[in-house]
């Protein structure tokens, strides 16, 4: 009976042996080693670069060559009160079209490394197809017609009513009207000038509609959004006034040119290289974009270094910033992915060529993607607040002052964003339908009532790689429109943002990118999981029978012992 007894305490201690090396070994692979080397097989993974070949890396030619399906929909604002804003001092009514959906087709061409691999060189071209089916029911954007506020008529008022001010104030214009008053026996020549000079201001919009010219204008949606309108201002206006100068002296005419005006002029083309971090020196910054450059040496497209074009954000360098340098560095991927092991906390930067800036983008929520757990990341509405110290260079002083602010007094209220200095236009962003603006802006547009899941930009990231799931960068193209007080025609129009369009650009992940992260990184972790996991649970169940085999053994030994006393 001892031996028994013996033999059953030895294969206890055995099989706990083998249970504790089955236990330890699992948790140490499942919670130390394997996790290791996942990482290390991640980052290893995010380099942009070649091969020995010379052909594009795994990680290369998935962006190069990206399968996501994109789409981009537009929609477009028709103005129906024209009369009671431009008369009666009234809030925009507008009546919204769409969507009017195009396949996003994304290309990159020029794709180059630095001698040491730190750096990639690429273009990224944009091709918008239209697509009925994904579109509003009967929609057409080549037929449909909406009212807007024509942007070239603002540029040109703008233009002309300072030209007339400064002839109309030049110290020799003023002192000859002086002499032509005093002449005439005016009792006050100065203030008969200054009279005049009002008088002349005030008609310009008298003069302007004897051409059947005003600030809005109807439009066709692909004028609006790809293949762009002449502005009547120019045609019917300034070049028939000038050719009527002309006939009058006897000149040639010599009509200013009127360029297409749009908001989407890139359709299918590109001037711009970008350089990117390639991630050799360190996986968390591949894709980190360091400057551009124009191909055709347009100074406004060329960053000075990792910082902006100057002109794009004129008062980032004012002694009021207390971090001017802020507005104009260059932070971040493009947006196409994310650094690997992204945490809640984190703090994503992306430049977002739409709004012509970085962008900080901060967590939200947890949500599940085709199977995948992913964090989504929104846009703040901290990204246009005026009050940040970080936005101060971002801020544009309002000429002509708008809202409940007077000229030259302060920027725009929370919500805007003026892109005026890398746009050439008067134009400001927002969120769509004023989403998290000022109460101020909000309320400009009384018909609008923004939300959460239609307004808000979205990308839903996997953590571990970075890989954007799905996103959706939500904007909404707006045009600054000034009040002329000086001009009687258009001095009861409320100044401040008046809205063309929204857009929706939608990013998916296709089916090879979901492949690719099953097969090579959730896959193997799983089965990985599995293995460990099942070797700790029996690992645990050998420990746990060699305490029982032990203690029986132990009770059947008291037994015999107590038989045989």
């Amino acid at each position: 009976m001892a031996s028994r007894t013996c033999i059953c305490r030895v294969t206890a201690g055995i099989l706990f042996l083998i249970g504790a090396l089955l236990l330890v070994a699992g948790l140490v692979i499942v919670l130390g080693v394997f996790p290791n080397i996942v990482n290390n097989q991640i980052n290893d993974g995010k380099v942009l670069g070649l091969n020995d070949d010379g052909t594009l890396n795994s990680f290369t030619d998935s962006w190069v060559n990206s399968k996501y399906i994109s789409t981009m929909q537009y929609w477009v604002y028709d103005y129906t009160n024209t009369i009671g804003i431009m008369n009666r001092a009234l809030y925009p009514d507008v009546r919204e079209k769409g969507p009017y959906a195009y396949d996003e087709i994304i290309t990159m061409d020029h794709v180059n490394f630095t001698d040491n691999g730190n750096f990639m060189e690429f273009r990224q071209v944009q091709t918008f197809v239209f697509n009925p089916n994904k579109s509003c029911p009967g929609c057409d954007p080549y037929k449909d017609k909406v009212l807007i506020p024509d942007m070239g008529f603002q540029v040109g008022i703008d233009t002309l009513d300072s030209t007339i001010e400064a002839i109309l104030k030049n110290p020799t214009a003023v002192l000859i009207c002086q002499l032509i008053m005093t002449k005439r026996n005016a009792p006050d020549p100065v203030q008969s000038c200054k009279n005049l000079a009002a008088l002349i201001e005030g008609e310009i919009g008298t003069l302007i509609s004897l051409f059947n010219v005003g600030p809005f204008v109807t439009v066709t949606v692909d004028q609006l959004l790809f293949s762009g309108y002449k502005t009547p201002f120019v045609d019917k206006f300034v070049n028939q006034a000038l050719g009527l100068l002309h006939f009058l002296f006897g000149t040639p005419p010599n009509p200013i040119p009127n360029p297409p005006i749009q908001l989407n002029p890139l359709n299918g083309t590109s001037d711009i290289i970008n350089t990117v971090l390639s991630g050799k020196s360190d996986p968390l910054l591949a894709g980190y974009m360091t400057s551009f450059r124009s191909i055709s040496n347009d100074s406004m497209f060329n960053s000075v270094g990792s910082t902006l074009p100057p002109m794009w954000w004129p008062f980032a360098n004012k002694t009021y910033c207390k971090d001017p340098i802020s507005a104009l560095t260059i932070v971040g991927t493009n947006g196409d992915f994310f650094k690997n092991f992204v945490k809640k906390t984190d703090v994503l930067p992306a430049f977002v060529s739409d709004v012509c800036r970085t962008i900080h983008f901060k967590f939200d929520r947890e949500v599940t993607v085709k199977g995948f757990t992913g964090y989504r990341f929104i846009m703040p509405p901290t990204q246009f607040d005026y009050s940040l110290d970080e936005n101060c260079g971002f801020c544009i002083p309002l000429k002509y002052g708008a809202y409940e602010y007077p000229p030259h007094s302060a920027c725009l209220p929370s919500g805007l964003l003026d892109i005026s200095g890398c746009t050439g236009g008067p134009i400001i962003m927002s969120k769509p339908h004023f989403y998290q603006a000022d109460k101020m802006v909000s309320r400009f547009v009384p018909r609008f009532k923004p939300t959460y899941d239609n307004d808000e930009t979205m990308l839903d990231i996997e953590p571990n790689t970075g890989t954007v799931l799905q996103a959706q960068k939500r904007l909404q193209i707006n045009m600054l429109v000034n009040q002329y007080k000086h001009i009687r025609s258009f001095s009861v129009m409320r100044p401040g943002a008046y809205p063309l369009a929204w857009v929706n650009e939608s990013f998916y992940m296709d089916q090879n990118t979901i492949d690719q992260l099953n097969s090579q990184l959730f896959g193997p972790v799983s089965t990985v999981n599995t293995i460990c996991w099942v070797a700790v649970g029996v690992g645990s169940g050998l420990i746990a029978l060699s305490i029982v085999m032990v203690v029986v053994s132990f009770c059947c030994f008291q037994d015999e012992h107590h038989k045989v006393s």
